[in-house]
C-alpha cells in the first residue's frame, strides 16, 4: 500500500510541476490596438518606425542592381492603410518570435505577390522595424 502511495504522489507531484512550468500564452492585445492605429492615424505611424529601416521597395526587381543598402527613411515612406481582406484576394498571416517580435505577410497567391512586415516591441512599445513592399513571392515547397 505504501508503494502505491508514493507512486500516486509521485505522479501528482510531476503533473503539478508540468503544469507550473507550462509556458504562458503570450497577450497580444496590446499588439492588435498598436496595429490598428498605426494605419488610421499618420502621425502615430511615423512615430512607431525606427527610421531608416531595411526592407525592399515595391518591385524591387526592376531596380536591378541599383539599390545598393536599400532603407526606407522618413523622406521615402509612403503611409500605410488598412487592406480589407474580405474586398481583396490577399491573404494574411502573423508568426510569432517570442513576446516582442511579430512578422506579418501578406499575399495574393492568384498573382504570386505579397509584402512582409515586422513589428517589434522596442521600450515598452510596439515599432515597425523592416518592410518589403509589394513583390514577388515563391511559394513554399
Amino acid at each position: 500500500m505504501n508503494s502505491k502511495f508514493n507512486l500516486l504522489f509521485c505522479t501528482v507531484a510531476i503533473l503539478v510541476l508540468a503544469m507550473g512550468c507550462r509556458p504562458k500564452k503570450a497577450d497580444y492585445s496590446d499588439f492588435n490596438k498598436f496595429y490598428d492605429q498605426f494605419f488610421q492615424d499618420s502621425l502615430f505611424q511615423v512615430q512607431h518606425i525606427n527610421f531608416p529601416i531595411e526592407g525592399l521597395p515595391d518591385n524591387a526587381v526592376a531596380y536591378g542592381d541599383t539599390l545598393g543598402d536599400f532603407r526606407w527613411t522618413a523622406e521615402n515612406w509612403r503611409m500605410h492603410h488598412p487592406i480589407d481582406f474580405e474586398q481583396t484576394k490577399f491573404e494574411q498571416n502573423f508568426q510569432t518570435l517570442g513576446d516582442e517580435l511579430i512578422i506579418e505577410n501578406i499575399i495574393d497567391p492568384t498573382v504570386g505577390y505579397g509584402m512582409m512586415r515586422r513589428w517589434a516591441k522596442i521600450g515598452g512599445e510596439w515599432s515597425l522595424i523592416y518592410y518589403v513592399g509589394l513583390n514577388p513571392v515563391q511559394e513554399k515547397q
